[in-house]
């Protein structure tokens, strides 16, 4: 008997799972990519089909890169299976969190264990200095330290594989915020389903969340959202056993030196993952690496995909997914960057036939809307290509457009000049461009900061806290082809003049401007 396992997911960190479990239980397993869907090919007997089935079930953990799984009996298989992974940090998996639960098993309270999928690459000049940690019922007592120093003194400093914090009680002003479980995020904070199934997947990310009603009353706190993240490695995790009938949130401080497992390690950059709001809950990682390799793209020849640590290098054969600087053969095409991944979206989607719209946008590269068409070939659609080196050309740009433009300016110096002398005395110089490079100068005429980098960050983190559905219509126009900033900067000043909130404008920032993109498609289609 063959089963068929069927994933729509980026990255290989499931594959692991189910060639480990097929390897225990002795059984032929294959592995077939195609596009952006992985085959798991298993044979053996009813019986230990059955058998793995129920092992992969209660091993096989939730994954943010999991978009779906199914399975079906079929006559074909896959002889091919990797030889290798690439070493990458992951969060402890659902077979090494039992294990250090179990008090008959040796490695009870153990915060080092880790096994070949899950764990952190530890430097070799890594020690603990403690005796207690050899033995079981020792490491037992030693967390029990640690939370009985954070119950009487509502903090303490404390080393982990991402990273040392102090842990606090004290929720103002924190980097973010610990959750012993899964039931304090749903009392403290306005979560969906996608929210529990990203915060609960073995990436364990960060994701912002809305605080509710009783957070405001039990922490006597009004910050509208924090980014909120489960135990991601075994010392915090082990903590959280201590601790979760007395205390169910932490801040967490990041600081230079620990008090207790005062270690050092090179940490990954934590994954910030947002849940859309919508019935699939989609879940879309914002930023951070841990776990996360480029998707396979059909195999024209020799290709490959590339990303900041990882690359995936396919042939006719196979893909052999590994360490960028393991293959140096690779020389990417010198392409611009929005060509680049416009065309690689198209070939991976076989779009070439097909009248197509791509947004490419992006922080510090070239900007586009591009629409191609099997009988025109590629245009160029809209641009965003402008800057400015100064606010001083801002306002007379702004004055100059008509007597409204004239009037708003002059308002906006007398009525809010706190606001006209911070942005004239601002630094526009940035690598910045495009649609950022904008909401860096809305943010900067707004008060924000009095530098695009900054600015931009504000109008992103106030837009994703806003207590809101619905924000102020801010104007993006177009002058011909290419975007007029112009228009979305002066709306912004009126909407700030009359009095509207940090949240609800920044809100109305980046919702006008998901309302011209799909203006745009509409107007197109």
């Amino acid at each position: 008997m063959i089963i068929k396992f069927i994933l729509k997911q980026s990255g290989d960190l499931l594959e692991r799972f189910f060639i480990r479990v097929a390897k225990e239980i002795n059984l032929s397993i294959g592995i077939k990519k195609e596009n952006e869907y992985l085959y798991v090919y298993v044979k053996g007997s009813e019986k230990e089909i059955e058998q793995y089935s129920s092992k992969l079930a209660h091993e096989l953990p939730m994954s943010i890169f999991l978009n779906s799984l199914n399975a079906e009996v079929t006559e074909e298989f896959s002889e091919f299976l990797p030889n290798e992974f690439p070493k990458r940090n992951l969060p402890p998996c659902p077979r090494c969190l039992s294990e250090v639960k179990d008090v008959n098993n040796k490695n009870y309270y153990n915060p080092m264990h880790h096994c070949e999928i899950c764990g952190y690459q530890l430097n070799e000049e890594l020690k603990i200095d403690n005796e207690k940690l050899n033995d079981k019922n020792e490491r037992k007592k030693y967390y029990e330290e640690i939370a009985e120093r954070l119950k009487k003194d509502g903090e303490v400093s404390v080393g982990t594989f991402n990273g040392k914090y102090k842990l606090t009680t004290n929720l103002e002003n924190v980097d973010a915020i610990l959750a012993v479980d899964l039931s304090a995020v749903a009392n403290y904070f306005m979560s969906f389903d996608g929210d529990a199934k990203a915060l609960a997947s073995i990436e364990k990310p960060f994701i912002k969340l809305k605080t509710n009603i009783d957070f405001k009353k039990t922490f006597g706190l009004s910050t509208p959202a924090y980014y909120v993240k489960l135990p991601d490695d075994m010392i915090l995790e082990l903590l959280c056993e201590e601790i979760k009938n007395d205390i169910k949130l932490i801040g967490l401080k990041a600081v230079k030196e620990a008090e207790f497992f005062n270690f050092d390690v090179k940490k990954d950059e934590e994954i910030l993952a947002v849940v859309t709001d919508t019935k699939e809950h989609v879940i879309i990682p914002v930023r951070g690496d841990r776990g996360l390799i480029p998707k396979f793209e059909k195999s024209l020849g020799n290709s490959a995909g590339i990303n900041d640590k990882y690359a995936a290098y396919s042939t006719e054969e196979k893909t052999l997914l590994d360490l960028k600087e393991n293959f140096p053969e690779i020389k990417a095409k010198e392409n611009p960057k929005y060509l680049a991944g416009f065309y690689g979206v198209v070939d991976m989607w076989n779009l070439e036939d097909k009248i197509t719209l791509g947004y490419i946008l992006y922080k510090s590269d070239e900007s586009k809307i591009l629409l191609n068409s099997p009988k025109f070939g590629l245009v160029e659609y809209i641009s965003f290509e402008f800057k400015f080196n100064s606010f001083e050309e801002i306002f007379a740009s702004i004055a100059a457009m008509n007597d409204t433009g004239k009037k708003l300016v002059k308002n906006f110096s007398e009525k809010r000049n706190d606001l006209f002398l911070n942005a004239m005395k601002a630094n526009l110089n940035t690598d910045k461009k495009g649609v950022y490079y904008l909401w860096g100068l809305i943010g900067i005429v707004l008060g924000f900061s009095d530098n695009i980098d900054e600015a931009a960050e504000k109008i992103m983190e106030f837009s994703s806290s806003a207590m809101t559905k619905k924000g102020p219509r801010i104007d993006y126009k177009m002058d011909e082809r290419n975007l007029n900033p112009l228009w979305a900067i002066r709306t912004a000043m009126s909407f700030r003049l009359a009095g509207v909130d940090d949240y609800l404008l920044s809100y109305g920032v980046v919702e006008s401007f998901a309302e011209f993109l799909n203006n745009i498609y509409e107007t197109l289609n």
